[in-house]
């Protein structure tokens, strides 16, 4: 059987991923600032903030996952090896 994307031989997957990722990482950091500049705009009740707050914090996860899967590609790609860089002091 043929490869699904054999027809297209400069199709990446993984680079595809990527690009999505890095979109969707840009979306959620833009979520995270219209959530902090609402937040701080407007007279919120406590129950409206803690809503907010909740999914500033999820957001805030998730582009945390995103850059600790970034460093580790980083750093496989500076050192294929396995050797990892020694942090500044």
């Amino acid at each position: 059987m043929q490869h699904p994307f054999a027809f297209f031989p400069n199709f990446e997957p993984c680079a595809m991923a990527k690009k999505k990722n890095s979109v969707q990482f840009e979306s959620k950091l833009q979520q995270i600032k219209l959530i902090a500049d609402r937040m701080q705009a407007e007279n919120l009740s406590l129950d409206e903030s803690m809503a907010l707050f909740r999914e500033a914090d999820a957001l805030i996860q998730a582009c945390r996952a995103y850059l600790q899967e970034a460093a580790v590609e980083v750093e496989m790609l500076i050192h294929p090896d396995g050797e990892a860089t020694q942090p500044f002091s």
